[in-house]
């Protein structure tokens, strides 16, 4: 169903759209295929990295049941970062499903206006031209009720796709940042009040155990999502300008084009959002080494206390981040991508215009 969708979307544009330069047509239709080859791409990451994807699920589950184990003061950093992993979840649900129920509803609204003022038209859910045999017929009613159906079903399937998938990697970051904050937190404390150097090489051996399960934990989360991240920088750049383009050439007919603009919004949170909690990752991280130098180690003479806190230091050299193929995930790259997909725009508003 998704594969005929968008064939009927690249045979829309290569034959008809292009051909007949109806270049606003080209665009919207080059975002439905977009947002099929996205479609195809995610279901390849989901089937190659399934295994790792549960066993991260797994650890999160592992790090929760362990929180009775945690003080007051740690219990309320994993509610924090557990309730803004399901804000992201509400956010990114709101959001597509916002934009895949405007296509059928404003169908369906034009249609029901047109009835009371006593003209009824039939509206399509995606106005795209279909081969000839279908192209001819597509008003008749049977026919347009199929591909109304078609056209729904697709619609379904990438809500359930884009909701079910996409606040993954957020969810991940979050949980480190929450694990980070935590063993910040301890860091700070580790010698405090206490004199007994096997009671704090005892300390700082669990923590660098437990620091060592988040660089493991992140790694696998890295890898997972290398690729996708790259894949949605780059759509992120076309489909931005894209859904632009469609809302001013609406404007500019004196129309409002709400489900793009829908789309448009979607499409920032899809790449803001990563970017974001990604940046604050590597905040996290800042912190946690600056916690592991202002720990007291000048103050204890045990030369293992402070090479244990010497090689702590070298580990959190780097600042934990997530990265595309390229480029880091952070709000100074979600900057350039807004940069790059303006200019795309201004260059498709000065030649198709």
């Amino acid at each position: 169903m998704k594969k005929k969708q968008s064939l009927q979307s690249v045979n829309s544009i290569i034959f008809h759209d292009i051909r007949n330069e109806k270049y606003t047509d080209a665009v919207k239709n080059g975002c439905l295929a977009t947002v099929f080859l996205t479609l195809c791409f995610k279901n390849y990451v989901l089937l190659r990295h399934a295994n790792s994807l549960k066993k991260c699920i797994e650890i999160i589950d592992k790090d929760y049941a362990e929180v009775e184990q945690y003080t007051q003061e740690e219990k309320k950093i994993i509610q924090l970062y557990s309730k803004k992993g399901s804000n992201v979840c509400w956010y990114w649900f709101l959001a597509i499903c916002s934009t895949g129920a405007m296509f059928p509803i404003k169908a369906l609204l034009f249609m029901i206006s047109s009835l009371i003022q006593g003209d009824f038209k039939l509206v399509p859910m995606f106005d795209m031209t279909y081969p000839a045999p279908i192209e001819t017929h597509k008003e008749i009613i049977y026919v347009y009720f199929i591909l109304f159906l078609y056209c729904f079903i697709f619609d379904m399937y990438a809500m359930s796709v884009y909701v079910g998938f996409d606040p993954l990697p957020s969810i991940f970051l979050l949980h480190v940042c929450g694990q980070i904050e935590i063993l910040s937190m301890r860091m700070k404390n580790v010698m405090a009040n206490v004199k007994d150097h096997k009671e704090i090489c005892e300390k700082l051996k669990k923590i660098n155990q437990k620091l060592q399960a988040i660089y493991v934990f992140h790694n696998s989360v890295q890898s997972n999502f290398l690729e996708l991240l790259e894949f949605n920088m780059k759509t992120t750049i076309l489909l931005l300008p894209f859904s632009a383009f469609q809302i001013v050439q609406s404007l500019k007919h004196l129309e409002l084009n709400i489900e793009f603009i829908c789309f448009f919004g979607s499409y920032v949170i899809h790449f803001l959002i990563p970017c974001y909690y990604s940046n604050l990752l590597m905040e996290k991280s800042n912190e946690l080494r600056e916690a592991i130098y202002s720990c007291g180690w000048e103050n204890q003479p045990n030369i293992q206390i402070r090479k244990t806190v010497l090689f702590m230091l070298a580990r959190c050299g780097i600042p934990l981040s997530m990265r595309t193929i390229f480029h880091p995930v952070n709000l100074a790259t979600f900057a350039e991508v807004c940069r790059q997909a303006y200019t795309i725009f201004n260059i498709m508003n000065a030649a198709w215009s």
